[in-house]
């Protein structure tokens, strides 16, 4: 039996399939009908982004910007909340506001030394930069009164850039199963969500604000083995593309952002666990926080994707259908795209 890192891994390299597993007549026709709509309902997409969005996309883009800002944002400083700061793609955003003026960072993160120690190497700063303790794992109501007592310090909070998320993949040793997948849940949904409509709440009774939420193309598409990391993302991309419908009435903006494969400490685990992705796939966690701001602070778009022909890509896989849908998460995991570890 296989084994990584000492962890027996025998769903990623046993081979079994048997002639039961061989789709029905019936659940293969209910494909191909499926099929059949996707081509339909992307072709009505296309057609109606082309001839409808598109143009008025073009109107916008000479549009003065300053008809475009946030009418209950004007005149007011910028207070940005990022939580998941002390490395990668928090810490990239860190830098992205660091030299604007008129502009408080909360930098905010479970380690709070090893963030300190990331914000004195930075230097002189035009923006105002504080370091704030932030527990994702803690219970749902310390989180809240966490996040209240923030923004009564330092602000009204005007930004939040929510990025944390953890995953097995650094932990060496650490089996998938119910623990693992619990902790994920925890800090990828509960803490997370906590976290963002905390501030929501705070924003709204505000009438603005600017909230960036990380998912990932994981939460898209992604091969089996990453089962339990996969399956929160795509929670996260879910959640902010609704609370983005919703949020928008009370002045609220909601960003989410895709990221593909990133040049990140989880991404390095990864790539030594036998991820067979080519180094030239992981692109700048610094590309991908200037692309972000970008975003957030122009306004009209949705989702963020870096880098952009990974998300492509897996936006199209979404509109296979399940055999197929099925069949491709099998053979990107025996190509172990992810990696041997199951996360």
């Amino acid at each position: 039996m296989a084994k990584e890192n000492g962890v027996k891994t025998p769903e990623v390299f046993r081979t079994k399939l048997m002639p039961r597993q061989i789709p029905t007549v019936a659940y293969t026709v209910q494909n191909i009908l499926i099929s059949i709509a996707s081509i339909i309902s992307s072709i009505a997409s296309f057609l109606f982004t082309l001839w409808i969005i598109l143009p008025l996309s073009m109107i916008r883009a000479v549009i003065p910007a300053n008809m475009l800002q946030s009418i209950n944002s004007e005149g007011k400083n910028k207070v940005v909340l990022i939580v998941g700061a002390s490395r990668g793609i928090g810490f990239s955003v860190l830098k992205q506001y660091a030299d604007d003026p008129d502009t408080v960072i909360i930098a905010a993160s479970r380690s709070i030394e090893s963030l300190r120690k990331a914000v004195i190497e930075l230097g002189d700063t035009l923006a105002i930069i504080q370091c704030a303790e932030l527990d994702l794992t803690a219970q749902k109501k310390q989180i809240a009164e966490n996040v209240r007592a923030i923004d009564k310090s330092y602000g009204p909070i005007t930004h939040l850039y929510e990025v944390s998320g953890i995953s097995n993949h650094l932990k060496e040793g650490t089996p998938w199963g119910l623990n693992v997948t619990d902790e994920m849940i925890n800090v990828n949904i509960s803490g997370t969500v906590a976290s963002i409509l905390t501030t929501y709440e705070l924003m709204k009774e505000r009438g603005y604000g600017k909230i960036c939420i990380v998912g990932s193309v994981a939460g898209l598409y992604g091969p089996a083995n990453m089962i339990s990391y996969a399956s929160t993302k795509a929670f996260i991309n879910t959640f902010s593309a609704s609370l983005r419908i919703l949020a928008a009435p009370c002045g609220v903006e909601v960003v989410t952002v895709q990221p593909g494969f990133i040049d990140t400490r989880m991404t390095k685990k990864m790539r030594g666990q036998d991820s067979t992705v080519p180094n030239k796939e992981f692109a700048s966690p610094h590309g991908m926080a200037a692309y972000m701001k970008q975003a957030v602070e122009q306004g009209g778009v949705g989702v963020v994707s870096w880098p952009v022909r990974q998300s492509v890509m897996m936006h199209a896989l979404q509109s296979v259908n399940p055999i197929c849908e099925e069949l491709g998460q099998w053979i990107s995991m025996k190509m172990m795209l992810s990696g041997k570890k199951i996360t």
